[in-house]
């Protein structure tokens, strides 16, 4: 029974698509969330919020669509990188992938929480 799971979730990290799009599915969340909670058209917003100190940065609305964006550049890079390492050993491409992931996942928290400060 055991064996039989790992067999299936080895099948499915074989094909590993379903991980990219969840990548891009998260950065449009991501995008998404910040367009219509946020709405940063033109006035002074929380750029870099931290526990201890409070807020540190304030900007223009519109610098906080840089983190989804520098994270779908990181998805970007990495999909090259995993294309490009495909014939490698495995472990590599699986790097690249897992990589994005956490930045997309790192990009929709900190919005997740920005939307808590602002």
């Amino acid at each position: 029974m055991k064996n039989l799971w790992i067999q299936k979730a080895g099948r499915v990290f074989k094909n590993v698509w379903f991980l990219w799009v969840l990548c891009l599915i998260l950065n449009i969340i991501t995008f998404s969330i910040l367009y219509f909670k946020i709405r940063p058209e033109g006035q002074s917003l929380a750029l870099k919020y931290n526990v201890l100190a409070g807020v540190l940065w304030y900007g223009k609305g519109q610098n906080l669509y840089l983190i989804p964006g520098i994270a779908a550049a990181i998805s970007i890079i990495n999909f090259v990188l995993f294309k490009k390492l495909r014939g490698s050993p495995e472990f590599y491409s699986m790097l690249c992938l897992f990589a994005s992931l956490t930045a997309q996942l790192a990009a929709l928290v900190s919005i997740i929480f920005l939307i808590k400060v602002n």
